[in-house]
């Protein structure tokens, strides 16, 4: 399978201030790979969005991490133009990660995986999607008929494989 050249770090839904600045959510804020000078390619969340469908480049002026982390890009210095950008989703170079082991990948690289049923070998659906819950990594899965969202632990997810292009996982029983 195919890893895309780009890696969805976060994205931005609100403006942070008067100034033009945006608070950014990162998925892995702690070990962030941003910083002054970085290049990431933004794309829109939302028709609202004022970014072009296809993405466009901007370079991080500053970036200041805490509680929230509050960027500035270059030729963005107006709240209004912030507004009209919000919401979209951060997208970086691949090439500015570090390497990873075989028996490693990038929660990126689950995107768009066919899921499979560990136990009986049948098709589920697809990785559409994954957010951080504060605790794990919940994936979202999209079968033929709705979303299922699924703990990305060894537990639930005893296999992936990135070059067939898949992930074999236990479904968890739902008791009514």
């Amino acid at each position: 399978m195919k890893r895309s050249e780009n890696v969805h770090i976060g994205h931005c839904t609100t403006p942070h201030g008067i100034r033009g600045e945006f608070s950014f959510v990162l998925y892995n804020p702690e070990d962030s790979v941003l910083h002054d000078g970085a290049v990431v390619t933004l794309t829109p969340r939302a028709e609202s969005s004022s970014i072009p469908q296809d993405g466009k480049e901007f370079t991080i002026s500053k970036i200041k991490f805490g509680n929230k982390t509050i960027v500035t890009l270059e030729g963005v210095g107006d709240r209004n133009v912030v507004e009209a950008m919000v919401p979209f989703d951060i997208y970086f170079s691949r090439e500015n990660f570090p390497e990873t082991d075989p028996d490693e990948y990038y929660l990126n690289d689950l995107l768009g995986l066919e899921v499979i049923d560990f136990i009986t070998k049948k098709p589920v659906g697809r990785v559409v999607d994954f957010y951080e819950n504060g605790v794990q990594v919940v994936l979202k899965i999209k079968t033929e008929k709705e979303f299922i969202e699924l703990l990305f632990i060894e537990q639930y997810v005893p296999v992936v494989d990135l070059e067939e292009g898949k992930m074999e996982v236990i479904v968890p029983m739902i008791i009514e």
